[in-house]
């Protein structure tokens, strides 16, 4: 048997350093002569002087006086013995006896002599073992040395958790699949018997909201069949609970154990689930919203906090009420089969920006969990996406105030309803404070409830469900004009924690490095954990104009694509919480009361003009706010009240031909300087590595998997071919036919108002040279999945980075003179622009605005002291002048036109906004 170790390392020690006393007590019982004894006493003394550093020169008859002083000693150890040694000291022996030519070599090795050499021979054997032997990519720094690619670490795929479906064909793992999750086969088998006259019009149903009452709907329709509303009823709450089980098992697995063929020579198998029950609890837990916050009586965030603790970690926070209003409006896009409507906005980390692609981030996420699901409902989910990439050139001062929280989408609040939209169901809020985790400042809380108030004044016939913000503006907007509110969480409570870089590839492919203990959090934070970005695919086809990078830069504070996912499906979760209880109030009420759907559980309409009506009335001693900021930004107060409208060249943007700031220009020939769009293929490879858990799959199951291939195939052609037209096609893409007649409608209106307002405006005339600037060419970033190919820009040199947003503007000189804008339906009598200048400002700087009311006209001179007076800067990269202010104008179209002047073509001069209200 073997020595314990620890005795092993103790004799070791014992027999390298004891003194030389010891030495020969050590040696004595193996002694068999005096002779011997003698001689190797010589040996032992040299080879201690050597050994304890006393002689740092060790000649060749030393050396070999060692060596023969270990055979002698060999010889003596394997001889027989009237007195056995111990068992211990005979390993030890060995080990001395192996150990003396090693330590002899070295020794001489670092004599004077040979002291240079053995340093430069022991540099290039290290050298040489890190590229070896260094697998981990993170830590091979050799590779950035000699590699003329990238310096940046990679993180390296790796999987050693079980795969149920390893050994399985394509047609045994859809059938598994099929058996566990279910799959969509509904049809309408009276399609044929559908009335063919449309009904769910606005003429029809005698309101703008499509709220039908019962008595519109014809006999044939599907919301009155009842064979059909309760197959889809059953139909859709299993398809939602598919979706729900889908995202759970991105981060637990499929459920799945002793999986096989059946070795029959047919596509069967078999296979055991694990334990059902528990991983229901499990994926309640993890995504459950706590709906019973009652407002009235929690007061505070820190009240919050002590009655749902762990509402951050799991699904969030909402109120009874708001569940309902969430519930309603899902119900009417049902009824309606009209379109969902959601806008994502917040700060360029929470939308994605610094190192993951655009369909990375939290609203793509959801947008592709969801987007196929509504589909089958018949309703289509629009996801806009709408946020700004960093600013560049900030002071630190600037860049730590965007940082806390609330800035960012101000520049957009002043326009919401023409860019954000005024069609908006449900809005997403992610501009928190990223310094004070999540807590607001009274600037903060101002901006967001400002941007709240329009938001929900945007619409005439929608009404969105506010999902983040501000605690105490949310209170005050929920129970002072019954707004629906809630705060989303991430789900991280139900997120396995990685505890070792080898444990990680245990872990599905969502959850690796997702959420670390204070020992591994250094993975967790590493840029090579955190995003996972390619700047180009080869296909061997077209090669790209600009070379390509490997990966997209890193930006510190930005937020790692597993975080953005995990975000986006617990938002999606929430929804479809909410589709599956608004299917089961649905098929409730109608089993007893029969079909369609009685009118107070789904019209819209009283509901939306409640909210508004209270939204316009609320005072600054129930909801202060909003009102601060008349005194912090001079902003006027009733902007509080009243729906602001814009246009800005700004992107990604709601409709965007329609809010452009070339639509309300009277200038001719106003041309968009921007690099053409790279036409090639563009393609991106697979997400979700073979072998992981893909949710969109899953949720999408179908009868025939062939079928369905063959239409996502079609599908992906015809987006491939839609993001690449060229910048010159004037389709608008998108928009429905709705959207295009009131688009030519509104362009008729204006132009008939440009014609009476230039006859009043003889001395003012529209310069020319004036240049759209720092955008994307060809008017298609809205925000959406779809649009994601509208900045590919041949000068890129990411062209798969996917992200839509641009800072643009129109831009001129002072030879360029007037630019004169439009500025329809003033109804509160305010208008303002967000103003650039690329250049130091001369003392000789003039700017001149004119303001055309239709009745009057005034010309305002502002010389640069005066300029730089007037001009606010409310948040870091804005420069607003209010141009017009006069709460008893109402109702006026005006025609703003603006110029400067006294610094020749030095000046280069933009206007990215103009707002209005």
């Amino acid at each position: 048997m073997d020595p314990p170790e620890e005795d092993f390392e103790s004799e070791y020690e014992l027999s390298n350093y004891t003194s030389s006393g010891d030495y020969d007590d050590f040696d004595q019982p193996y002694s068999t002569s005096n002779v011997n004894s003698n001689r190797n006493g010589h040996y032992r003394n040299q080879r201690k002087i050597v050994l304890s550093g006393a002689d740092n020169h060790l000649d060749e008859a030393e050396l070999e006086g060692l060596v023969m002083a270990n055979n002698a000693t060999s010889s003596r150890v394997g001889s027989k013995s009237k007195t056995a040694a111990p068992l211990y000291l005979h390993y030890t022996r060995q080990l001395r006896q192996k150990l003396t030519p090693v330590i002899a070599i070295l020794s001489l090795a670092w004599t004077p002599q040979y002291r240079s050499t053995t340093c430069v021979a022991l540099l290039f054997i290290v050298f040489l073992s890190s590229v070896i032997l260094t697998s981990n990519e993170e830590n091979a720094w050799h590779k950035s040395l000699l590699s003329h690619t990238s310096s940046k670490p990679k993180f390296v795929y790796k999987n050693t958790k079980y795969d149920p479906f390893a050994s399985l064909n394509s047609n045994q793992r859809h059938d598994i699949l099929k058996s566990i999750y279910g799959f969509w086969g509904f049809f309408d088998g009276g399609a044929d018997d559908r009335p063919k006259e449309p009904y769910m019009t606005v003429e029809n149903a005698g309101n703008p909201f499509l709220d039908l009452t019962e008595s519109k709907f014809p006999e044939e329709s599907w919301q009155a069949d009842a064979v059909y509303a309760n197959h889809f009823q059953d139909a859709g709450a299993k398809l939602v609970v598919r979706a729900k089980e889908a995202i759970f098992a991105t981060y637990h697995g499929y459920g799945l154990k002793n999986v096989q063929a059946t070795g029959e020579g047919d596509d069967n198998a078999t296979w055991e689930l694990e334990d059902v029950d528990k991983r229901l609890q499990e994926r309640i837990n993890m995504f459950i919203v706590n709906q019973q916050v009652d407002l009235g009586s929690i007061a505070s965030a820190e009240a919050l906090d002590d009655f749902a603790s762990s509402w951050r970690e799991k699904g969030g926070w909402t109120t009874s009420r708001s569940w309902d209003g969430l519930k309603r409006r899902l119900l009417h896009a049902l009824m309606t089969n009209s379109p969902f409507n959601v806008v994502v906005t917040g700060s360029w980390q929470s939308m994605g920006y610094g190192g993951n692609h655009g369909h990375q981030s939290m609203a793509a996420a959801m947008e592709q969990m969801l987007g196929p699901l509504f589909e089958k409902l018949n309703v289509h989910l629009v996801v806009r996406a709408i946020g700004l990439p960093p600013l560049t050139g900030l002071s630190s001062q600037d860049e730590n105030e965007l940082m806390m929280g609330g800035r960012s989408t101000l520049i957009h609040s002043l326009g919401w309803s023409s860019i954000y939209g005024s069609d908006v169901d449900m809005v997403v809020w992610d501009d928190y404070n990223l310094e004070e985790n999540g807590k607001s400042d009274e600037t903060s809380k101002a901006l967001f409830d400002l941007f709240a108030r329009q938001a929900l004044l945007a619409g005439d016939t929608s009404l969105p469900f506010l999902w983040g913000g501000d605690f105490d503006v949310l209170r005050n907007l929920h129970q002072n004009a019954d707004v629906d509110v809630g705060q989303l969480g991430n789900a991280m409570a139900g997120v396995e924690e990685t505890a070792s870089q080898s444990a990680a590839s245990g872990l599905e492919w969502a959850a690796q490095y997702l959420k670390c203990s204070s020992k591994t959090k250094r993975y967790c934070d590493g840029d090579a954990y955190k995003f996972d970005s390619h700047c180009w695919v080869d296909h061997g086809g077209n090669a790209p104009p600009t070379p390509q990078l490997d990966q997209i830069p890193v930006l510190p504070t930005a937020v790692g694509w597993r975080m953005h996912q995990i975000k986006g499906y617990t938002l999606s979760y929430n929804i479809l919480a909410a589709l599956d209880d608004a299917i089961d109030l649905w098929a409730e009420k109608t089993i007893f009361e029969g079909h369609p759907l009685a009118d107070e559980n789904w019209h819209m309409g009283d509901y939306i003009t409640n909210v508004q009506d209270k939204v316009k009335a609320l005072t600054e001693s129930n909801a202060q706010h909003c009102f601060q900021l008349e005194e912090q930004m001079k902003l006027p107060k009733r902007l509080c009240k009243n729906r602001m409208k814009g246009r800005t060249e700004h992107t990604p943007r709601a409709n965007p031909i329609q809010t452009s700031l070339r639509s309300v220009l009277s200038n001719s020939d106003v041309s968009v300087e921007s690099d053409a769009l790279w036409e090639g293929y563009l393609s991106d490879e697979a997400i979700i590595p073979s072998g992981e858990v893909n949710p969109i799959e899953i949720a999408n199951l179908v009868k025939n998997p062939s079928n369905a291939k063959q239409r996502r195939l079609l599908r992906q052609r015809w987006l491939r071919q839609r993001l690449v037209r060229r910048a010159d096609n004037n389709l608008i893409g998108r928009a429905l036919l709705s959207n295009v007649k009131r688009s030519i409608t509104k362009r008729k209106a204006a132009g008939e108002v440009k014609n009476q307002l230039q006859r009043r405006l003889d001395n003012i005339e529209p310069g020319d040279g004036w240049k759209v600037v720092h955008t994307f060419p060809g008017d298609k970033c809205d925000g959406s999945i779809l649009s994601s190919g509208c900045g590919t820009l041949k000068s890129s040199e990411c062209l798969l980075e996917g992200h839509q947003g641009s800072r643009g503007g129109v831009w001129g000189t002072e030879s360029t003179g007037w630019l004169v804008m439009k500025a329809p339906g003033v109804e509160s009598g305010f208008a303002a622009l967000n103003l650039e200048v690329e250049s130091t400002l001369p003392d000789s700087f003039v700017l001149e605005y004119a303001i055309e009311n239709g009745e009057t006209r005034t010309l305002s001179t502002l010389h640069k002291d005066q300029f730089v007076e007037n001009l606010q800067i409310p948040v870091p990269g804005m420069s607003l002048l209010t141009v017009f202010d006069d709460e008893k104008k109402s109702n006026v179209d005006l025609v703003v036109s603006v110029r400067v002047k006294g610094c020749n073509d030095d000046c280069k001069f933009g206007v990215t906004h103009l707002y209005w209200a």
